[in-house]
């Protein structure tokens, strides 16, 4: 573990995770055009911020969708704190957190470009599945999802 590194729980409207995951739907912008569906947060949308020295530099949600299943979305660590295991980390807390909701299922779904983001998810058991909605005519999105527990 990288000295210095602390996750906490944040609101979607904490200004620290507004500056995030503004940042990412910026990267994805960049990646995929401004024609991308943005897709709304549930208002129960829980948010981890993770900090570096006290700087945050990345988040992820978990927001519900149905008895038993959550979504990992607008997962992020900021470009010049990648590489040190931070989105490993991300995901693991998001893991733990929907098992203590009773999630058993988490899915997401990203995208043909994120390449690290694919990797990440497969080497931690997340498995393809077909696009749901808004996904579902999306030619670049690729969603997975994983049992836990």
């Amino acid at each position: 573990m990288i000295d210095g590194v602390e996750v906490k729980p944040a609101a979607r409207t904490d200004a620290e995770v507004l500056a995030l995951t503004t940042a990412q739907q910026a990267e994805l912008a960049a990646l995929y055009g401004e024609d991308q569906p943005i897709v709304d947060l549930h208002p129960d949308i829980e948010f981890i911020v993770l900090r570096v020295d006290g700087a945050a530099v990345g988040c992820v949600g978990l927001q519900p969708i149905s008895p038993g299943l959550g979504e990992i979305k607008r997962m992020y660590v900021e470009p010049s704190s990648r590489g040190w295991g931070l989105s490993r980390l991300l995901l693991a807390e998001v893991e733990s957190l929907a098992l203590v909701q009773g999630l058993t299922t988490l899915r997401l779904e990203t995208g043909t470009r994120q390449h690290e983001a694919i990797g990440l998810y497969t080497r931690h058991g997340y498995l393809p599945t077909p696009p749901y909605p808004p996904f579902e005519n999306e030619t670049v999105s690729r969603c997975f999802a994983k049992q836990l527990g």
